[in-house]
């Protein structure tokens, strides 16, 4: 602790040269104030660092489930997500390979998009993630469905 109280003195003898002459009160309270700014710089980073954690958090195994309807038994599936590069998502769902992956980290959830075909269809699925649960759905043109689902990390 007396390590930031020494570099604090030294920032303050440089900043204010007058440091030196004034109210012994006066030079402790800045040089404490100096010094929690000094403590509270590290923490700043870290949660700054934080911000992209939740994105990262997506990368991995997750199981699916897309049953039909709700009563219907459980039909799961992997959606994995191999990388997580800014906005960018890569991996693959029900067999294929994820195209125009996408996230928005700019709202209080995690939102994705992405696409993915088969030999005659094109599906676009959305989502976000919350509280460790991913809910999205499916929508596919030709073959004229949505289909809701949720996952959970493998």
């Amino acid at each position: 602790m007396s390590l930031f109280f020494a570099l604090a003195r030294c920032i303050l003898l440089c900043l204010f040269p007058k440091y030196a002459s004034m109210n012994p009160n006066t030079r402790m309270v800045r040089t404490a104030c100096i010094s929690l700014c000094l403590l509270l710089v590290p923490l700043f980073s870290l949660a700054q660092d934080s911000e992209a954690s939740p994105a990262e958090s997506l990368k991995g195994q997750w199981i699916i489930d897309l049953r039909p309807t709700p009563d219907s038994e459980e039909y799961f599936q992997t959606f994995s997500i191999s990388s997580v590069k800014e906005n960018k998502l890569e991996g693959s769902f029900y067999g294929s390979s994820i195209e125009n992956g996408l996230l928005n980290t700019k709202w209080d959830k995690l939102y994705f998009a992405f696409s993915t075909k088969d030999k005659s269809n094109s599906y676009y699925h959305s989502g976000y993630i919350f509280n460790g649960v991913l809910y999205g759905q499916t929508y596919c043109p030709k073959r004229n469905f949505i289909a809701p689902w949720t996952g959970t990390k493998e």
